[in-house]
């Protein structure tokens, strides 16, 4: 029997974890809170501004470190015309955020033969895939061992300063040798490389979270100057802070112009 489209909508008041793999096309989205999700050796933190097109039957790994509330989507069969790949992640539009937000209505129960939504679900099918297409580099690799993963979070905490790698070794109660080696063995990337990538995730969340300017972003993620921001960030996104932040936030116009026929 063919599955339909319905949302999911869960608000969720202390911090959870599951480990699981859907039976249909996923939709990952907090629409409050944080989501953490882990597939393989790759982690990605789902803000508000964040989304994940999951592909069914892929075993994922999602938690939060305080209350969230749910806004994802299942879809049915045939809502998009090729199957979709493990896992992309990627930064919403305001329409499509607009969009996931008004798909809420229809949950599980829905009436298969409602029209206006069936036409609502293929838009945002749609809309979220040619998102997902374009797919935004946010990932960081996953520690694998409980030290090193004390010594990332308390590093992803102070992206704004240049924290000494000392100071993460004695959090992690390892030598300063042992956890620059798990940096290289676990993340595949030294421990300077690993603090860029996570500055340059950080600056695209702030990027798309709102209007703050690109000078205090530049300062929020541990630049001294707007200069060395700007140039460190057209590297590593081939875009300026200001072009990713305008591409980012435009309207998908096939999604728009598909459920407006």
């Amino acid at each position: 029997m063919a599955t339909i489209s319905h949302a999911y909508h869960r608000v969720i008041d202390e911090p959870f974890e599951i480990e699981r793999a859907f039976d249909a096309d996923y939709l990952l989205y907090a629409s409050a809170g944080t989501f953490i999700l882990d597939i393989d050796h790759r982690r990605w933190t789902l803000p508000p501004q964040r989304a994940a097109l999951i592909a069914r039957g892929t075993v994922i790994a999602v938690r939060s470190k305080g209350p969230a509330t749910a806004s994802s989507v299942l879809f049915g069969d045939g809502e998009f015309e090729v199957p979709l790949p493990g896992c992309r992640v990627f930064g919403l539009s305001e329409l499509v955020r607009q969009m996931v937000l008004h798909v809420m209505r229809w949950d599980v129960g829905r009436n298969a033969g409602d029209a206006a939504a069936n036409a609502f679900f293929k838009a945002l099918a749609s809309a979220a895939g040619e998102l997902a297409a374009a797919e935004d580099e946010t990932w960081l690799p996953k520690p694998q061992s409980p030290g090193t993963a004390v010594a990332i979070d308390r590093l992803l905490e102070q992206l704004d300063s240049d924290v000494d790698f000392s100071t993460l070794a004695e959090a992690a109660r390892l030598s300063e040798r042992t956890l620059a080696r798990r940096f290289d063995a676990e993340l595949g990337m030294s421990f300077r490389d690993f603090r860029h990538r996570a500055r340059m995730v950080k600056a695209k969340e702030m990027l798309l979270a709102g209007a703050e300017p690109v000078t205090e972003i530049g300062l929020a993620c541990g630049f001294e100057s707007t200069s060395s921001f700007i140039k460190a960030f057209r590297t590593f996104a081939g875009a300026t802070p200001r072009q990713y932040r305008v591409g980012r936030l435009t309207t998908p116009s096939s999604a728009s112009a598909r459920y407006r026929s």
